[in-house]
């Protein structure tokens, strides 16, 4: 194989009697290279995006979250619980009470979903970094208060030290709806707003309103063990799939162990589900490209005639033929993913420290980040060479394999 693909080497950098060849596979390398380069930095936009997505979630996302499979609210008293508490691994426990229910301020009102969590909410999130103003405090002494997303307390028209209490509606879960007295079935609670969180998620700045978990289960009608999901939050060098298992086997098949990306399935299923149809289209541009190795090939079959009878006459098989222009349709794709790999990196470590595409322009904002969030993943680029090198070969192959059977009749 040695001598092979030291005739491919000379072939390639070698100048050819027709300058045609020349440029169509200067083309060919081209089309590859730029074909990879988009491939890596497209991928690695779709990277970015997930993990500044990520990021957000994971200031009100606990580690895991533990729900039941059917029905409501469960027990903290439950044997299995508390075993789950003791686990060496978990570091804090947080008890939660969720249920939708209506805010109103005078003639603004909206479904929010209220959650109630108790004191040690701040310690299993993030959420005091993404309190825009005020604290989260929910609660000092018998006096309760409200703390919402910056999008819900522009839809109901509120902000901190608003001089009003806000309206909270919550549906006992034990009551019936009656429609002819339908306020028999709701609690309602006035309520102080005393800070204001943004994660810049409208999904998440407009859906919670936090409260205090005893006034969520007065509220609601609950006893005060009660609870409708626990989080957690795990020691850092957990194997957070290790963890699961073992939650998993202490609560049984009644309840759901979630970890961050399970409790958000449907959002990271999109994602990746609009990253790898992106990666298809752009392999099929890269095979389009790839497919200027039968031209170039070709060509070169037939300026090398002479060369290839002297091969032969001096004993070489057409096995060894056929590799030689193999390896030299090869090195033409090896050279064009290389190049485009390389220029795709560059690009995206530009772009990651330098930000030179913008997602604003001038003074205007509502973005996250200012530029595109760039994230290279070094699976992705292995995936993108392989597929390109694995490309390369199959469409040399064709040419070769057909007309050097043709050049080898008398």
């Amino acid at each position: 194989m040695k001598l092979q693909l030291f005739i491919a080497l000379r072939y390639l950098f070698s100048r050819k009697d027709h300058n045609a060849i020349n440029i169509i596979s200067a083309i060919c390398a081209g089309g590859i290279c730029v074909a990879t380069m988009a491939l890596v930095c497209v991928l690695s936009g779709y990277n970015g995006f997930q993990e500044l997505i990520q990021g957000l979630f994971n200031a009100f996302d606990p580690d895991v979250k533990i729900t039941l499979v059917e029905g409501k609210s469960f027990s903290l008293s439950d044997e299995r619980v508390q075993r789950v508490k003791a686990l060496d691994f978990v570091e804090v426990a947080c008890d939660v009470m969720e249920e939708n229910a209506l805010i109103r301020n005078e003639e603004r009102q909206t479904m929010v979903t209220v959650k109630g969590v108790s004191d040690s909410y701040v310690r299993l999130t993030n959420v005091n970094d993404v309190m825009q103003v005020g604290q989260f405090v929910l609660r000092e002494g018998d006096d309760y208060a409200l703390v919402v997303g910056g999008a819900l307390a522009n839809q109901i028209d509120v902000s901190l030290g608003f001089s009003r209490p806000l309206s909270l509606f919550v549906p006992k879960h034990d009551v019936k709806i009656n429609l002819a007295n339908p306020e028999r079935a709701f609690e309602a609670q006035q309520l102080f707003v005393v800070g204001i969180y943004a994660t810049n998620q409208l999904e998440i700045d407009s859906k919670y309103a936090f409260v205090d978990i005893s006034l969520a289960r007065r509220l609601l009608g609950y006893a005060e063990d009660e609870v409708t999901s626990l989080e957690l939050r795990l020691s850092p060098n957990v194997d957070v799939e290790d963890a699961l298992k073992k939650i998993t086997e202490v609560m049984g098949p009644s309840f759901r162990v979630q970890d961050k990306q399970r409790q958000h399935a449907d959002f990271y299923r999109m994602m990746k589900v609009e990253k790898w149809i992106s990666f298809l289209i752009l392999v099929f541009i890269l095979l389009v490209a790839v497919f200027n190795l039968v031209g170039s090939l070709s060509m070169l079959i037939l300026e090398k005639k002479s060369d290839i009878e002297t091969l032969r006459n001096m004993g070489a098989s057409n096995g060894f033929v056929r590799q030689v222009f193999l390896l030299e349709g090869w090195l033409i794709s090896v050279f064009g993913s290389i190049v485009g790999v390389s220029i795709g990196l560059i690009l995206c470590g530009l772009q990651k420290w330098l930000g030179i595409i913008k997602l604003t322009s001038g003074d205007e904002g509502g973005f996250v980040v200012d530029a595109y969030p760039i994230c290279v993943n070094w699976s992705d680029v292995l995936i993108v060479l392989l597929s390109s090198l694995l490309i390369g070969l199959l469409i040399s192959w064709f040419p070769t394999k057909y007309l050097g059977r043709e050049t080898s009749q008398p």
